[in-house]
Order: structure tokens, then sequence, then C-alpha cells
């Protein structure tokens, strides 16, 4: 289905290798300024990574941005109902607020098991659903937050060990690892300093750039594929358009 390379416009290029693995390299955005140099980031190793997450007498640093109890708060942080709504978006819309707003989208208060987690736009079943969004959301902010405490070649090793050791199929952890490289490469274009607001202001706009060139596709070209050039959301889908299942 896919090409080895996949343009995503001005948000760059994804790189896509036989078992799924992803390399990705982002763009210019107009949310964030790409930091005038290179920047180097503190490598803090998986080894710190597990210790700190896993170990009850093992604390992370004093303002860490990511740990594992955060993960669902992570997830549900672009709820219209998040408990952490002020630190992601301030007094500006959520991810889900925007979804309805700017593309018509049923507005959804839970995207795992709420109302609406499968909706769309009326006459466009060719695109994600909610619940899609939501986890491909979760894997970037996610790796982003991570690379910010642990730094990004950390992330991206814990987050393929995560997948390659999970039970999901193989289209699912392609998935998975694409989002997580892209997440990681939002945090380097964002630097160091980045707070969780930043980066979801970059994940999302990085998501909603990728909705409208699939909602800008001729009609006679709205199948449920992604196309091979892109740029466009990796989701896993069968022949029918169907969402293929985690096993």
């Amino acid at each position: 289905m896919y090409s080895a390379a996949v343009n995503l416009g001005a948000g760059g290029f994804v790189s896509y290798f036989e078992d799924g693995g992803a390399s990705v390299q982002l763009g210019e955005t107009t949310e964030l300024p790409a930091p005038i140099q290179e920047q180097e980031f503190e490598e803090r190793g998986v080894g710190t990574f597990l210790a700190e997450q896993f170990l009850p007498f093992v604390e992370p640093p004093e303002g860490a941005r990511y740990n594992a109890d955060r993960q669902s708060e992570i997830r549900a942080s672009g709820n219209p109902g998040s408990e952490a709504r002020e630190t992601y978006y301030g007094d500006g819309p959520t991810f889900f607020e925007n979804l309805e707003s700017e593309y018509g989208y049923p507005l959804v208060q839970d995207p795992i098991s709420g109302e609406n987690r499968h909706g769309r736009p009326a006459g466009r079943e060719d695109l994600p659903t909610p619940q899609e969004l939501s986890d491909s959301r979760a894997h970037m902010l996610g790796s982003a937050m991570m690379s910010a405490d642990y730094g990004p070649k950390t992330a991206m090793t814990v987050g393929n060990m995560g997948e390659d050791f999970s039970a999901s199929n193989r289209l699912h952890r392609a998935m998975d690892k694409r989002n997580n490289a892209v997440g990681v490469s939002i945090f380097k274009q964002a630097g160091i300093d980045s707070t969780p607001a930043q980066l979801a202001q970059m994940v999302d706009a990085k998501i909603f750039q990728q909705l409208d060139a699939i909602m800008g596709r001729p009609t006679n070209d709205r199948g449920f594929a992604s196309p091979e050039k892109g740029p466009d959301l990796y989701i896993p889908r069968d022949q029918y358009g169907y969402f293929i299942s985690d096993y």
C-alpha cells in the first residue's frame, strides 16, 4: 500500500521499513519556530527510563513531564472534559472541540467508549474516526513528552521495544511506531524547553494538516486506502474500509 517514503507535505517525510519501523523528518510548522541550530539532547537511556517508571524506590527528577501514571492523562488530554485541560490547552479549544468546529465531526467527550467515537462528518466515510485519531494523537504526544525527559533516541528505543513486545499485529505495530516517530521528531523541532501545551499544539496541527489532505481528495479518489504519495494518516484498514482489529 505504501511506498518506501511517504511525503507529508510541509510536515516532512516518513520512511517505512519491512517490519513497520519508521524514520520521520519534519519540515517547518507555523505553530512554533524551528530551533536556529540543531540542539543536543541528553540521552538518559533505557535503563534509567525503566528504573524511574517501574521501580517504586526510584523517583523521576523534579519537573518531569512524562511518567507511566500520566499515560491516561496524555491520552485524554484532548477531550473536552479533560481534568488536565488547562495544562494542555489553557483557555483554548481542545483537540476534539477543534475537530468539531473546523472539520464537522460530531463532538466527542470520550473517544474510547463514549458517544460519537465512530462518528465522521456527513458523507465522508473515508475519514478516520475520532477513536482512530485519538490513538494516533496519544502515541505522538506521549513519545514527544517522553523525549523531553529521557531524550529522543531513548524515547524512540523505548517506544519500539514496547511495540515489538506487544500482542499487536504487524500493521498495528507499524502504525504505532510511525506515530511514535512523528512525536519524537515534533519534540526535536519544538526544543528542550517546550511545554506540554506547545507539544500538544504541534501534535494536533500535524493531525489537522493530514486531515486537510484527506478532505481535499477529489470525489473520485476518496477510497479507504491511503495514497502512496501521501500526505495521510497511517491507519490500517481492510478492503471494505473497516479498521483492522488489533490481534
